[in-house]
């Protein structure tokens, strides 16, 4: 059989043995999705121009606080 780019192959997950993610602050188990925007100086950046970067991450949606686990390294 060749597995080409094409042909997906199926991977079966028991996720009732997966653990679940509940809020730090609430306890709630429901998040949405927010963005934390990250700019990325103009000497730093291969273009050479300044760039803002959409970075996804979850809030709570009882909340909204957002879990440490899921910030992006804080200064």
């Amino acid at each position: 059989m060749n597995n080409t780019p094409s042909q997906e192959q199926s991977i079966k997950v028991d996720l009732a043995s997966a653990d679940e993610i509940s809020c730090e602050e609430c306890k709630g188990v429901y998040f949405a999705p927010v963005f934390v925007i990250k700019r990325l100086s103009a000497l730093v950046s291969p273009s050479g121009e300044e760039k803002m970067i959409p970075l996804q991450t979850f809030k709570c949606s009882d909340c909204g606080h957002v879990n440490e686990k899921f910030i992006f390294n804080k200064k």
